[in-house]
């Protein structure tokens, strides 16, 4: 009974390894425009991932946190498993461990990361509830560590800037289910030709841009 109960509580925190290593790829990958713009068309797993990247350090270190943690448990659980079956052999028990640290750096780490990075807004959407319940679980916990941290080191407010390449990605890719009104790609477009002209992005220019048309 008590080698189930290990060997369960090697998958479990298997799993919860490899989700935050992949889920910290699959924030760092996402497109914060294209994010944005599914959350305000209403779809819920985009309003939780908007709500990770506008509190991106604190997410980071909710996925650090459980990914030590997985990785941790995952280790003790695996040595103990090795102990009940191989108690009376160290070469054996040895073998077991070399196997279990190369399952937690490929199962755990290497391939939750490509998995995430391949295609991330469309793979972080269906993570999201997951990611949900983590936070909830882990968010006292990471909020806590960043509250002491915060003492000694000052953290600068980073200003959003979408870029060009951000406007010509959204307006060129569909594929992840980004939709645009004929009023929002028009808008998009007139940005991206006051930038081109270095007029300065402004209501009225873009007013006036438009009129112009």
């Amino acid at each position: 009974m008590m080698a189930i109960l290990l060997f369960l509580t090697l998958l479990a925190s298997l799993a919860l390894a490899g989700f935050c290593a992949g889920s910290e790829t699959g924030f760092l990958s996402l497109n914060r425009g294209r994010v944005t713009h599914l959350a305000r068309e209403g779809s819920k797993a985009a309003r939780i991932l908007a709500a990770a990247l506008a509190d991106f350090p604190r997410t980071v270190t909710t996925l650090l946190i459980g990914n030590n943690l997985g990785a941790v448990i995952f280790s003790n659980a695996s040595a103990a498993l090795a102990a009940r079956i191989f108690h009376d052999s160290p070469a054996a028990q040895s073998i077991w461990g070399f196997c279990a640290a190369m399952a937690m750096l490929y199962l755990g780490e290497f391939m939750p990361k490509l998995f995430c990075a391949a295609r991330p807004l469309r793979r972080m959407l269906r993570l999201a509830p997951a990611w949900a319940v983590l936070k909830a679980m882990l968010g006292p916990v990471s909020g806590a560590m960043q509250a002491v941290a915060g003492i000694f080191f000052k953290r600068a407010v980073p200003k959003e800037k979408v870029t060009t390449a951000d406007l010509l990605r959204i307006l060129q890719d569909r594929k992840d289910g980004v939709r645009l009104t004929d009023f929002e790609s028009a808008l998009i477009s007139r940005i991206l030709v006051l930038r081109k002209k270095g007029r300065d992005v402004t209501a009225e220019e873009i007013l006036k841009a438009l009129d112009e048309e």
